[in-house]
């Protein structure tokens, strides 16, 4: 998802991944699976198959991280802050984790795309030979919506395809 938001002397974009699971329905899908795999492996216990239990452990344990980093890197967050000098990106989950600045004079935006759009485009922000990729985690169509944004603040955007 992209959101602008313009401040006095700065243009910020929030950009964060489509989120189709929360935290609290993905505990509830954890504890189904936790509980259909425990009652199977307890009656494969009874009949006298106790082998069965401690790889259900592990089955039910691995799919528990499993889907806990998942669904937390759903929450993952980007911030991009364009100033009068200067274009800072900030990125983190729960606390920033990733901050870079560039300068804003004489940094290309780059849009490149697959030739027949198998891959999510990337969008980079080069200066010299300093490059910050952003919205790596969107979709597609979230991508044409940070382009368009970006190209609604002024900014021209370098496309490998210039025909599309």
């Amino acid at each position: 998802m992209v959101q602008l938001e313009k401040y006095d002397n700065s243009v910020a974009l929030l950009l964060t991944p489509n989120r189709s699971l929360t935290w609290a329905e993905a505990k509830l899908i954890i504890a189904f699976m936790v509980a259909v795999v425990m009652i199977i492996a307890l009656a494969w216990t009874f009949v006298g198959a106790w082998v069965v239990l401690p790889f259900a452990g592990v089955e039910v344990g691995l799919f528990a991280v499993l889907m806990y980093k998942v669904t937390r890197s759903t929450y993952l967050k980007q911030l991009v802050v364009f100033t009068d000098h200067e274009i800072t990106v900030e990125m983190g989950i729960s606390r920033r984790q990733f901050k870079d600045s560039i300068p804003r004079f004489g940094t290309d935006i780059y849009y490149s795309e697959t030739e027949r759009d198998w891959h999510t485009p990337k969008i980079t922000l080069q200066n010299g030979n300093r490059s910050i990729q952003i919205g790596q985690f969107l979709n597609a169509d979230d991508m044409v919506v940070l382009r368009e944004q970006i190209e609604s603040l002024g900014f021209p955007i370098c496309r490998q395809h210039w025909w599309k």
